[in-house]
């Protein structure tokens, strides 16, 4: 498979062509499982690609330690090395970082995305090339340093930082993943989590609604500020196209107030449209996203409701519920999520299900949590006495260096590297999936966006190299008998490296131990919330890991939940297939036909579709409109109230002409008869200027 001799190749094949294809069928699975319907096929792509080359490491290490073993040079593995680690290199630092701040850019066209993306991301990299000059130029000087070896304090660099970041979200993933699955197994507990999480969920989608509508009345008031034949009448219609009807959230556009001061509608300038368009769509994909949320949030409040009623012995779910005789003899599960079953099989299906939700399934989670918390201890174990041997000439205390010692055949050896290296793995990018980033990325199940795709995907290929290097650290067992002996992996990677670094690399990983035990026993919790207490919990919600079990709020949020779920199980018991968003005003589901109308595009130039701004001359020398001499703040907002009123003055006449009871757009704002034509007719210039005044200032507007 490597290009070895026979035996070893079919030997090799016989582990390495499996393990490619679990990985890749796994990554495919995973994409299709997270990513949401409008992700592009050039964001899939790039996604699969970068989960696979990352896990691929599960392949690549065992095989290179077999090879290591058993003393065999490979040139295949070197360049299938090569490929994993340059590829995932350009990926994490290049590629992934310009496609994400495309996707994330509110530019008009193509070009426009790319220009915005790159000089965003050059001001990030050229912070960090400074500061790698600044301390190249410092070792170089005193000595510690050549400028042959400059390459290799590069690639050091890279891999220390990925180490560093890398031995905390393995310390979490440790603590967390047997935690979450003990957890689960605690009927009981597993409720009263779910009611409280559907609490969280409630208030996340509230305030994502609350955020989309301003968004939303924003882009609807600019529409009507922009003249029909303005020079940006076209960037406005693609504006038009992405915004949510106001139609699609029916009456709960009303019971969000409007008084923010941090709206402006002063969008005359093509970077003001630039800045709200990509406003839109980050507001719009943040609630899309919490709406899935909030739907899988009730989903699991409604099923540990049933199964804990079900274990309890109690069936007061009605007909949709766990269902259970007085004596105790016939126990069917019924979830209130779908129709009860039918057919010659349905009473032996629920039968079933039952003894799996409330007899087996939690006793099976409890020994599967207390084998991965071992697992967790053996692991945090290597990790804390890896440097005796790589820092100093101590014994070998790993216990997977002893698992690598007690394999006597090839098949073992690549179980005894795949089994610890495959959970490092799930632990580690367990938590790049279930962290919290700064309000704006987030894996949901069938609706993560585009853009926190490709933020997870640049995370996972930052860590494959260094959790590479971090485990073949943790086996010194590879070097008995030969001291020289190295695997392709550390010749190509680690050797040229300063000893300084090396042992910065064994010893940095003893904090994972006192990491690890605070986790365990919240002490970095409750040191969090006393630092953030004045701040009202906002930054502890935006700093955090999903799975934080310390809320403040816990009780409130608990009875929040409890009560959504009870209404939204009522209405699924009323309903022939079972639907959620009952529960919550601010819950719609933004399908594609929601997205814009074709008569207001029409009206702003007849353009539906997506306008390429730059195309259609409006960057062009003669279609830019030229600054102007007076572009004062005060001259623009008279501009401003011109244009509006006579917007408004064709609202009034196209007013008049509609049936009574018929409600204009200017009225929906809250403009009365006596602004932009009342009845009457007209109005005078200065009325007119005092009620925009108050009107813009009712909206937030600043003059």
């Amino acid at each position: 498979a490597f290009g070895a001799p026979p035996g070893f190749a079919m030997g090799e094949a016989s582990y390495g062509v499996p393990a490619i294809l679990v990985v890749t069928l796994v990554t495919a699975y995973m994409l299709h499982y997270f990513a949401a319907s409008e992700c592009d096929l050039a964001v899939r792509f790039m996604v699969m690609v970068s989960w696979t080359l990352s896990l691929s490491i599960v392949a690549l290490v065992p095989a290179d330690v077999a090879a290591t073993m058993y003393d065999e040079e490979t040139s295949s593995l070197s360049t299938l090395w090569d490929l994993s680690y340059w590829i995932t290199f350009t990926l994490t630092w290049f590629v992934l970082p310009f496609h994400q701040l495309y996707e994330d850019a509110g530019d008009f066209s193509a070009l426009a995305r790319a220009s915005t993306s790159l000089r965003e991301n050059g001001i990030f990299y050229g912070v960090i090339v400074f500061i790698g000059l600044l301390g190249a130029i410092l070792l170089t000087s005193y000595g510690a340093m050549t400028t042959e070896s400059m390459a290799t304090f590069a690639l050091a660099s890279s891999t220390i930082f990925g180490i560093c970041a890398g031995i905390f979200a393995l310390g979490f993933g440790l603590v967390d993943v047997p935690k979450i699955i003990w957890r689960r197994a605690n009927v009981a507990k597993r409720q009263a989590e779910a009611h409280r999480r559907l609490g969280v969920a409630s208030r996340a989608l509230e305030n994502a609604f609350v955020g989309l509508r301003k968004v939303i009345k924003a882009s609807e008031t600019t529409r009507e500020v922009i003249p029909r034949h303005h020079v940006y009448a076209s960037a406005v219609a693609v504006i038009a196209r992405e915004t949510p009807n106001s139609s699609a959230f029916e009456g709960a556009m009303d019971k969000v107030d409007d008084d923010d001061d941090v709206l402006d509608y002063d969008y005359d300038e093509l970077s003001d449209l630039v800045a709200l368009r990509r406003e839109l769509r980050r507001r719009t994909r943040v609630y899309r996203r919490t709406a899935a949320q909030y739907a899988v949030a009730v989903e699991n409040a409604i099923e540990a409701e049933a199964v804990f009623n079900c274990g309890a012995g109690a069936g007061g779910l009605g007909d949709r519920g766990c269902l259970m005789t007085p004596d105790g003899g016939q126990r069917r599960f019924r979830s209130p999520l779908r129709a009860p079953r039918q057919g010659r099989y349905g009473e032996a299906a629920e039968a079933a299900e039952w003894w799996w939700k409330c007899r087996v399934e939690p006793v099976l989670l409890r020994v599967l949590a207390v084998a991965l918390g071992a697992f967790s201890v053996l692991t945090v174990w290597a990790e804390g006495t890896m440097f005796t041997t790589q820092a100093m000439e101590g014994a070998d205390l790993s216990p997977f260096s002893a698992m690598v010692r007690a394999a006597k055949e090839k098949g073992g050896l690549h179980m005894a590297i795949a089994i610890p290296l495959g959970y490092m793995c799930w632990c580690a990018y367990h938590s790049l999936f279930r962290l919290g980033m700064f309000s704006f990325y987030a894996l949901v199940p069938g609706h993560t966006d585009s853009f926190s795709l490709l933020i997870n995907a640049a995370l996972t290929c930052r860590f494959a190299a260094p959790l590479s290097l971090n485990f073949l650290m943790m086996v010194p067992s590879l070097r008995e008998g030969d001291a020289n002996r190295e695997t392709t992996f550390g010749r190509k990677f680690v050797d040229g490296v300063p000893d300084s670094a090396r042992h910065f690399a064994a010893v940095f990983p003893v904090i994972l131990v006192f990491y690890c035990g605070a986790l365990a026993f919240g002490v970095f919790d409750k040191i969090f919330s006393v630092c953030t207490s004045s701040f009202g919990g906002s930054l502890r919600d935006k700093y955090k890991f999903e799975s934080d079990e310390k809320d403040l709020e816990r009780n409130v949020h608990t009875t929040d939940g409890k009560r959504i779920a009870e209404r939204e199980r009522s209405a699924m018991q009323n309903q022939t297939r079972p639907k959620i968003g009952s529960g919550s005003p601010y819950y719609f589901e933004l399908a594609a036909g929601d997205m814009g109308r074709e008569s207001e595009m029409a009206d702003l130039g007849g353009r539906a579709a997506d306008v390429d701004v730059e195309r259609a001359g409006l960057l062009s020398a003669g279609g830019r409109r030229q600054p102007r001499s007076d572009d004062r703040p005060e001259r623009r907002w008279e501009r401003q109230k011109e244009r509006l009123a006579s917007a408004l003055e064709r609202a009034g006449e196209s007013r008049a002409a509609k049936p009574p009871g018929s409600a204009s757009r200017a009225s929906r704002f809250g403009l009365g008869p006596g602004i932009g034509g009342g009845s009457g007719g007209t109005n005078s210039s200065t009325g007119g200027g005092t009620g925009l005044d108050s009107m813009f200032a009712s909206l937030g507007g600043d003059k």
